[in-house]
């Protein structure tokens, strides 16, 4: 089920407003994994949710399978896309070369406001991951990233990299969830601050990109795991 984020009073929203506001809500729910890869997208039964009519339900399915985050089937109309290995590697890929390239611009670029917000999330990654608690964790860790992204100071590859990053972050969650990656990972991001508060853009990049790599081995770790316990049922 969609929740709407934001409701204004009926009335005060032009039509571009609403098309945006339906868009948001809608891909927010796919990203937050609220939608089975396979379930169906009905625009009648999501225009009630949100209370709209189904022209900006329509507008938006449109967008987000332009993304990649839908597509559209005969005869059953908008379904949550599914990624598969090969394709979820390619990108895992080509996201470590970006995300060390913003790593390297951002140790080159940071200001110390957007530094001092780093650290601040960092010391909030670190507390969730002691306790345990990846469903907080993954949008402290999904805002981290957009800082280090947004201090890069590239308009261009911040909307390549946060396309890539929206497309695996139902990846992200479950290389979480391979037994020690959890701290693994929360080591890298210290390795990754330190980098960029010493203005090292050499080592930025290099522990950005291990550091995507290595999630992704946890990912195909955890997905190959899952599928063992499945055939031992």
């Amino acid at each position: 089920m969609v929740e709407d984020q934001h409701h204004p009073a009926a009335g005060t929203e032009s039509a571009d407003q609403v098309r945006d506001r339906v868009y948001e809500n809608l891909r927010r729910a796919l990203l937050e994994g609220r939608y089975a890869p396979g379930d169906r997208l009905v625009e009648r039964k999501l225009a009630a949710e949100l209370g709209v009519s189904r022209t900006p339900v329509r507008e938006a399915l449109r967008a987000l399978e332009q993304e990649g985050l839908v597509y559209h089937m005969p005869h059953s109309g908008a379904v949550v896309a599914r990624l598969d290995s090969q394709e979820v590697q390619e990108i895992y890929r080509i996201r470590a070369v970006l995300e060390g390239l913003a790593a390297r611009m951002a140790a080159e670029r940071i200001s110390p406001g957007r530094l001092k917000q780093l650290e601040a999330l960092l010391e909030q990654i670190e507390a969730l991951a002691d306790r345990g608690d990846t469903c907080q964790l993954e949008s402290v860790h999904r805002e981290f990233n957009h800082v280090i992204y947004k201090a890069a100071e590239s308009p261009r590859l911040y909307d390549m990299v946060t396309s890539l990053a929206d497309h695996i972050d139902l990846c992200v969650r479950v290389g979480y969830a391979h037994p020690g990656r959890l701290a693994e990972a929360t080591d890298e991001h210290r390795r990754l601050v330190a980098a960029i508060r010493l203005r090292d853009g050499d080592l930025a990049e290099h522990v950005a990109r291990e550091h995507v790599n290595r999630s992704r081995h946890a990912y195909l770790q955890e997905v190959a795991r899952n599928a063992t316990k499945s055939q031992e049922k």
